[in-house]
């Protein structure tokens, strides 16, 4: 059974784990594995490589492969034929990869319960962890319980518009003499193009802390 149910990304390393490309991911009519390269990248066929697919139904699929002869399709990209020899790590996406994850956002409230008062429409709040799934965030207001806030993450392969829901909140230790309140928050309305970003984005920053 293939491995691979739905999946149009992939990235490209060497076996020493540096990055190469980005690739797209097809089949042609026989339902054989291709993907599409920047035509300026070469790669050996006598070579194997680790190629991480992001497949929106089975994941994030670490493999080791090998690549066929290249075959221009335009004149800025080369397909490549692609054997999955092993598959060396998996992860579902109901297991979503959690980083340690500090930066600065400007939140917007798009919505807060009734029952709060002097939540200002725009906040700045900084990050704690961050995964495919939600994020954790501080700031000096207490949020709700059902409060939705909207900010844009930069550092992906392109920025990305995100709205998460809050789910719990907390205090946690002051800043400048100010109380401060940590909230778990579960990504809303997330498309799964905007997730493939965000999953690819996790898993390059959990790679790069790995070294």
């Amino acid at each position: 059974m293939d491995i691979l149910k739905k999946c149009k990304k992939a990235e490209i390393y060497t076996l020493a784990d540096e990055a190469i490309c980005e690739a797209e991911v097809f089949r042609d009519m026989a339902d054989e594995l291709w993907l599409s390269i920047p035509g300026d990248v070469v790669l050996e066929t006598a070579d194997f490589y680790t190629i991480v697919f992001f497949d929106s139904v089975s994941g994030l699929l670490r493999c080791h492969c090998s690549v066929g002869e290249a075959q221009p399709i335009s004149d800025e990209r080369n397909s490549v034929p692609c054997r999955i020899m092993e598959v060396k790590e998996t992860r579902q996406r109901r297991q979503d990869l959690k980083i340690y994850f500090e930066t600065s956002l400007d939140m917007f409230c798009t919505y807060v319960p009734s029952i709060a008062v002097g939540i200002p429409e725009r906040f700045k709040a900084v990050t704690r962890d961050i995964s495919a799934g939600g994020i954790y965030f501080i700031c000096e207001h207490r949020l709700p319980e059902g409060t939705v806030v909207q900010f844009q993450l930069h550092g992906a392969s392109k920025p990305l518009l995100l709205a998460a829901r809050v789910l719990r909140f907390e205090s946690v230790d002051e800043r400048d003499g100010k109380p401060q309140f940590g909230h778990g928050c579960q990504f809303i309305e997330m498309r799964p193009q905007t997730e493939a970003v965000l999953r690819n984005y996790i898993f390059r920053q959990e790679r790069q802390s790995r070294r």
